[in-house]
């Protein structure tokens, strides 16, 4: 408990005295003793306490000017008051807070100042009643879709609620009061002083949420006051979907076309039940069992992927197009039953594309629009659509001290400046070199288009060995002229 440094002097006596000079008639002074009265110390009363805050109230003492107190859970700095009430706020509800009072003497040579009186104060909820909150649920399974509706016992009282799934509900803590408060410290976080006008609600309140199987949805609400203390309890429930229906269905999975940077797949699955597939190299899945494997495909559908438009009825036939693969890569096909979540085994299938063509004597035609300030419209078209290039906007002063007076660009000095010496060169081709068309746009945030500055276009062709970690850059091809954005 928290002990004022003043009261460690209070006086045991009621009366303390002090020595006075006078006068005894013959021009000598003589010191005499004047008793003085120490003053009682005031009697303290809780007269209102709010989740929050709390005030204490004492009757005013004869023989006392003011008061001066002390705050426990402050740093022991002494105030003064010349009132009999003090309030307190913004406090912490359930925490205890101890409050000293002590009256101050209008007249010193009277009056002595009193010892401290003390109040404890454990601020508690305003509502103590658990069932401050009604959540009722209605299971709309035709569309996987729960209404559920809040109805508080005090219609005018605001309130806080949330609805968590299962990730949510774990890392915040896995129990009502503990994720209710860290979701409103994530409010607060994001809307600092506007957080009340954000989340506060009252009143019968309906919302809705969609689930998919095997999953657990919590509803979890409490009032709030102002100051955004919680004075309920946290009242929670929750939903549970309920497992997965099963499913039969298996797959034929083939790959009648592959190219340098393109395949076909197709999908013919047994029957018309959902399911869906993903694509990936076959790196990430290094050394993963089947079972790793099953855990990987669930947890695509945290991200919505799978889910928003990527589950699949029927025979499929899905087209990689030019680019959009790798040279030389082997891929997995991931193909399993889907409906809401995974409910058969994963059938796996793989294949490699072809390596990519010889750059050699690679040739460009170039398409080029200006969009805007920082907005550069780029088509190139290569002469050998298997083989690998890269296209790069060089700013006008790289132009000045790579390219010489014939048009030549140093290449592998340039490449290295851009490197930084942070990634190799082997590096940097397989992040940014492929084959195909390049149909994109440049612009300031991916490529350093800046309004009013200069660049010269170039494509370079590119020989490269990932498993002997070698590159080779051809002689780089410019465009026609050099590019001036426009001015903002």
């Amino acid at each position: 408990m928290f002990i004022p440094v003043a009261a460690a002097f209070s006086a045991a006596l009621f009366v303390s005295s002090c020595v006075e000079p006078v006068d005894n008639g013959n021009n000598e002074e003589e010191e005499i003793e004047i008793e003085k009265t120490r003053l009682p110390a005031p009697v303290l009363e809780v007269t209102d306490m709010t989740p929050g805050s709390f005030t204490v109230s004492w009757t005013a003492v004869e023989g006392a000017d003011s008061y001066d107190y002390q705050c426990g859970w402050q740093d022991g700095e002494i105030l003064s008051t010349v009132g009999t009430e003090l309030t307190f706020d913004g406090l912490e509800v359930g925490a205890e807070y101890s409050l000293f009072v002590k009256s101050m003497p209008s007249d010193t040579m009277v009056f002595s100042e009193s010892d401290w009186a003390e109040v404890s104060v454990t601020i508690g909820n305003m509502y103590s009643d658990e069932n401050m909150f009604s959540i009722d649920m209605v299971d709309m399974a035709d569309v996987r879709t729960v209404v559920y509706k809040i109805t508080p016992k005090e219609p005018e009282m605001l309130f806080f609620r949330e609805a968590f799934e299962d990730i949510a509900w774990e890392e915040l803590g896995a129990e009502p009061e503990a994720v209710w408060t860290a979701a409103l410290e994530n409010y607060k976080n994001i809307f600092g002083s506007s957080t009340l006008d954000m989340i506060a609600e009252k009143g019968v309140v309906e919302s809705q949420f969609e689930y998919v199987y095997n999953q657990h949805t919590y509803i979890l609400v409490a009032g709030i006051d102002e100051e955004l203390n919680r004075i309920t309890s946290v009242v929670d429930t929750v939903f549970y979907s309920g497992e997965v229906p099963p499913s039969d269905i298996t797959f034929t999975v083939e790959v009648p076309e592959i190219g340098t940077s393109s395949a076909v797949v197709k999908v013919i699955p047994s029957n018309n039940d959902p399911y869906s597939m993903l694509l990936m190299e076959s790196s990430a899945l290094e050394d993963y069992t089947m079972e790793e494997i099953e855990e990987y495909v669930i947890k695509q559908s945290y991200g919505e992927y799978i889910n928003s438009g990527h589950v699949y009825n029927g025979e499929l036939t899905m087209t990689y197009h030019e680019g959009q693969l790798d040279p030389d890569t082997e891929y997995t096909i991931l193909v399993f039953g889907w409906n809401t979540t995974l409910n058969t085994d994963v059938t796996v299938e793989t294949f490699r594309t072809e390596d990519a063509t010889s750059s050699s004597g690679l040739t460009f035609e170039w398409l080029v629009e200006i969009l805007g300030p920082t907005q550069l419209h780029v088509v190139v078209t290569p002469s050998d659509p298997d083989a690998l290039y890269i296209v790069i906007p060089m700013p006008e002063y790289d132009y000045v001290e790579f390219v010489d007076e014939n048009g030549v660009v140093a290449i592998d000095e340039y490449i290295d400046y851009v490197c930084m010496g942070m990634i190799s060169p082997v590096e940097y081709a397989m992040m940014f070199a492929k084959t195909g068309v390049t149909d994109r746009i440049f612009d300031d945030w991916n490529d350093g288009l800046y309004p009013g500055e200069s660049y010269m276009l170039m494509a370079v062709g590119v020989d490269l060995d990932e498993t002997a970690w070698t590159v080779e850059f051809y002689d780089a091809q410019l465009y026609e002229e050099m590019i001036t954005m426009p001015e903002e």
